[in-house]
Formats: structure tokens, C-alpha cells, sequence
């Protein structure tokens, strides 16, 4: 729901295309708005709403190109290989080893700020304390 950045990195067409109706010609600069494709609602339903369970099923990492966290062709994320291995389980880790908190009552506020890389308007905040069968571990490091 939350790219990092707005738009891929910029591609170049190869060759002539048709895209949505419009006449591509071979060498165009094309840059893909990745967060209009993640909030499309021809694409998902009720694309501005956080769920999960809608990417239950999807098929290899590509899955007809709706969700494309690394980019993709010759000029995607070359840590993407990295990334899906360590980042599940530093998540892993974090929810393991820790009991996590809001600071006040008020919900999380989800909306973007402005900026190239879509930051939160608010900054989140948390608090965690380390859960005491993981203390041992924790201490270690």
C-alpha cells in the first residue's frame, strides 16, 4: 500500500507497442507509477484498504505484474534476492522477541506526506519491551 517511491526507476520501450490505447514508439522514456498500480481498483478490491489475505494464492513473485514491490526487468532492485530472505525474518525476529505497543489511544495514522519517497505524514511510534523468554537472546547482542 506504501512504496517507497512513487515511480520505477525510468525504462525504455525496445520496440513499438501498444499500451492502454496509446501508441508507444520504440525509444520512448517510460516511467511506471507503481502506486497507482498498487491503489488500482480494476486491479484489487477495495485497493485502499489494508488486507493481507488478498495476496494469499498469488503465484511466484510476479503474478501478472500488480504487485511489483522491486521493480522489475533489467533495471529492477538488484537486492530483491536479499531482501526476501532477510527481511521476513528480521520481521520474524522483531515480533518474536518483543510485545509492541502504541504510545497514546489514537489510532495509527496511515496518511502520506509529501515528499519523492511517499513518507508518513506522522511519524510512527511505538513502544516495545522485551518479552521475558527472549530476554537471553536479546541481551547478546
Amino acid at each position: 500500500m506504501y512504496p517507497a517511491g512513487p515511480l520505477l526507476v525510468p525504462h525504455e520501450s525496445s520496440e513499438d507497442c501498444v499500451v492502454s490505447g496509446f501508441n508507444v514508439p520504440r525509444g520512448t522514456m517510460l516511467l511506471a507509477n507503481i502506486w497507482a498500480i498498487h491503489n488500482d481498483p480494476n486491479l484489487w478490491d477495495e485497493s485502499t484498504k489494508f488486507k493481507p489475505e488478498r495476496f494469499e494464492g498469488l503465484q511466484g513473485t510476479r503474478d501478472g505484474f500488480k504487485f511489483m514491490p522491486f521493480g522489475l526487468g533489467r533495471r529492477g532492485c538488484p537486492g530483491e534476492g536479499l531482501a526476501m530472505r532477510v527481511v521476513p525474518l528480521a520481521l520474524g525476529a522483531l515480533i518474536q522477541c518483543f510485545d509492541w505497543e502504541r504510545v497514546g489511544d489514537e489510532l495509527v495514522d496511515m496518511s502520506e506526506g509529501l515528499g519523492l519517497t511517499l513518507p508518513k505524514a506522522e511519524p510512527l511510534e511505538a513502544k516495545c519491551r522485551t518479552r521475558s523468554s527472549a530476554s537471553n537472546m536479546v541481551s547478546q547482542f
